[in-house]
């Protein structure tokens, strides 16, 4: 009797093992993108990491199995066009500071991890100052560091000037993107279309010109990045200032990307009567117990409604803020136990004016 219970639960255990092996391989590739700015201690806290913190992400990575891949590899693994390793990383700095040059790279590296730079090309001049310089943006080029598109002037891009129309709004925001990729093309000999909204800002309109002018492009709000995530609106999670704390930074580098089916709203810039939108979105629930799938908006814990088996509404119990807010939705797999599934929707709620923050 003995035997025959020890056989049985070896056939069990084999059976759930089986189970969760073939739901592993199940999973869609997914990536997660890092988002710095400063490599300084005396630069704005909220945008920094200091040397040594950006030397202790880099050992986390490597130390915890990470694979910390380039920026078009891992977009080719999301389409399906080449194997994503388990565990994929990008490491992506925005703004071109001087101090990425001085105190970022010789970290990077020694590390021997790919990167990319999105630069704002109107500051960049001759002489090195806060900004690189073209040379030393060319040293980094030469070196494999993809070099790509943040725009002209880094200007709040869904905002319109006083008494603009959307046709000369849409002329404008066109001429800023051609223009810095222009530059970044006879200057640095660029040939990627990759663009980083300044402050992660886009609204329906910015998105569809960007996919219209041919670019892949990324935002500052959070999640895993996947086969069906949005290629206008990519997200990558912020690793500096009080994101920098490896306790939570590094649960966001082993982020999953949902498989979403639609995701529904009506737009991500908000009127300022526009105070609680609301986002359905519907996804595979496979690898997931829709019970623990939660939500947090303004850091408070939010529960979603199930309109149905595998869609879910969130609408927000309060007014959101003038500026950018978030709904940021998680839940965890089934399949890779630790790792959390992730998803979040960035707005912008204007101010009577149509202004906002920065």
């Amino acid at each position: 009797m003995r035997l025959v219970k020890a056989l049985w639960l070896s056939l069990v255990a084999s059976f759930m093992l089986l189970a969760l092996s073939t739901a592993a391989e199940a999973t869609p590739p997914s990536v997660t993108f890092l988002m710095y700015h400063h490599v300084s201690e005396t630069t704005p806290p909220v945008t920094s990491v200091s040397p040594d913190v950006l030397r202790e992400h880099l050992t986390y990575l490597r130390d915890n199995n990470f694979n910390v891949i380039g920026i078009q590899q891992a977009l080719a693994g999301v389409r399906g066009e080449t194997e994503l390793p388990d565990k994929a990383i990008v490491i992506s700095f925005d703004d071109a500071y001087q101090n990425i040059f001085t105190a970022g790279r010789p970290i990077l590296k020694e590390f021997n991890m790919p990167w990319a730079l999105f630069v704002t090309t109107d500051p960049i001049g001759d002489t090195p100052g806060q900004y690189m310089s073209w040379e030393q943006l060319q040293t980094l080029h030469n070196e494999g560091v993809v070099i790509a598109n943040h725009s002209s002037d880094h200007a709040h891009m869904p905002r319109r000037l006083e008494g603009e129309s959307e046709q000369q709004w849409l002329k404008r925001i066109r001429e800023n993107i051609l223009n810095a990729q222009q530059q970044l093309e006879s200057r640095i000999g660029i040939t990627n279309k990759l663009f980083a909204y300044p402050y992660g800002e886009y609204n329906n309109a910015l998105k569809n010109l960007v996919a219209e002018l041919g670019f892949t492009a990324f935002g500052q709000h959070s999640g895993g990045v996947g086969p069906t995530t949005d290629f206008q609106a990519i997200p990558r999670f912020a690793a500096a200032g009080i994101y920098a704390n490896l306790r939570t930074l590094g649960t966001k580098m082993a982020a999953l990307s949902f498989t979403t089916h639609e995701v529904h709203y009506q737009d991500t810039l908000l009127a300022h009567t526009t105070t609680r939108p609301s986002l359905e979105v519907e996804l595979d629930t496979s690898d997931f117990y829709t019970s623990q799938l939660q939500c947090f908006i303004s850091g408070k814990l939010h529960s979603p409604v199930w309109v149905a088996n595998n869609r879910f509404r969130v609408v927000a119990e309060h007014d959101l803020p003038i500026g950018r807010s978030r709904y940021n939705c998680t839940a965890p797999s089934k399949a890779k136990r630790g790792r959390f599934y992730w998803f979040s929707m960035q707005w912008i709620r204007q101010d009577e004016q149509g202004n906002w923050p920065d």
